[in-house]
């Protein structure tokens, strides 16, 4: 389904769409953004693969929403701030009764806000990817 792609796509490198929000917070926990994040990816996960319906929207909408109002934790980069904005603006702006063919026209950005929404992807994947556990000593 193209919406639960289009949140999936973020963690990956993704696309992105217009930025013209910025009231987000900017001192959220680390733990709390991932949390909001990781959201996203179980509200598009419930979805049989076809057509969106009008409540699969909805729980990205929301999801995405959530993340928003969780904010980004300090110290990320203007890029990655831009592409989490870009990232959540575009969801908002998504009818709740979008076709897969209006969800298809979220593929088409332009080059430096391309740039920003991977450097959110990135920064998503850095900052939320589970703990690996220091390698045993050997002798």
């Amino acid at each position: 389904m193209k919406i639960a792609l289009l949140a999936a796509s973020l963690v990956l490198v993704g696309g992105t769409a217009t930025a013209c929000g910025g009231g987000a917070p900017t001192d959220a926990s680390k733990a709390d953004f991932c949390d909001s994040f990781t959201k996203i990816s179980e509200s598009a996960a419930g979805s049989d693969g076809g057509d969106p319906s009008k409540e699969d929207i909805k729980k990205v909408k929301d999801a995405v929403k959530d993340l928003e109002d969780t904010g980004t934790p300090e110290g990320i980069s203007d890029d990655a701030r831009e592409g989490f904005e870009i990232f959540t603006d575009a969801v908002a702006d998504i009818d709740d009764d979008a076709s897969a063919k209006d969800l298809e026209e979220l593929d088409k950005f332009s080059g430096d806000e391309k740039k920003k929404f991977e450097a959110f992807g990135e920064y998503v994947s850095k900052t939320c990817a589970p703990e690996t556990p220091d390698a045993p000593e050997t002798e």
